[in-house]
């Protein structure tokens, strides 16, 4: 009876675990061609949990803590990678994956908040601070001009 009773309550939850990514919103694809702009007016804020994210992006570049303390996770495209060979004193050959950084670099960063994705920074490798989900999504107001 304990057998059928762990077995009733593992395909429970797993049943139950898999339905919240049923429902959730797909959100956009980090890639060179993606439209920085589009991607971060579309993302869905405060919806996508950390395992969500992991699912639909993979694993990040690099994890960061933001000023804000908050968790970051980087993600970088339009770099290219090459395998270059290096000739050691002891005669021997080393192969080492080496990135160029030097071509259309960019980063998506995805802030999190108790699990969940509260926004996305968009950096390029120009001089700029960048732009944020938040800022494309919830424009601040305009002061409105009186007559």
């Amino acid at each position: 009876m304990n057998r059928v009773l762990i077995v009733f309550f593992t395909l429970l939850w797993v049943t139950v675990s898999g339905a919240d990514s049923v429902f959730l919103p797909e959100p956009p694809v980090f890639q060179l061609d993606t439209d920085p702009e589009v991607a971060l007016q579309v993302y869905p804020l405060g919806i996508i949990s950390r395992q969500a994210a992991f699912a639909h992006h993979g694993g990040p570049d690099k994890k960061i803590s933001l000023a804000n303390n908050k968790e970051g996770w980087v993600y970088i495209v339009g770099y290219t990678s090459q395998s270059k060979a290096y000739r050691l004193p002891s005669g021997r050959t080393k192969v080492v994956d080496e990135i160029d950084w030097s071509v259309g670099v960019r980063g998506f960063t995805l802030v999190f908040d108790d699990g969940v994705v509260i926004d996305v920074i968009y950096k390029d490798d120009g001089k700029g601070i960048g732009v944020t989900a938040m800022e494309l999504q919830h424009p601040r107001p305009q002061r409105r001009e009186i007559p």
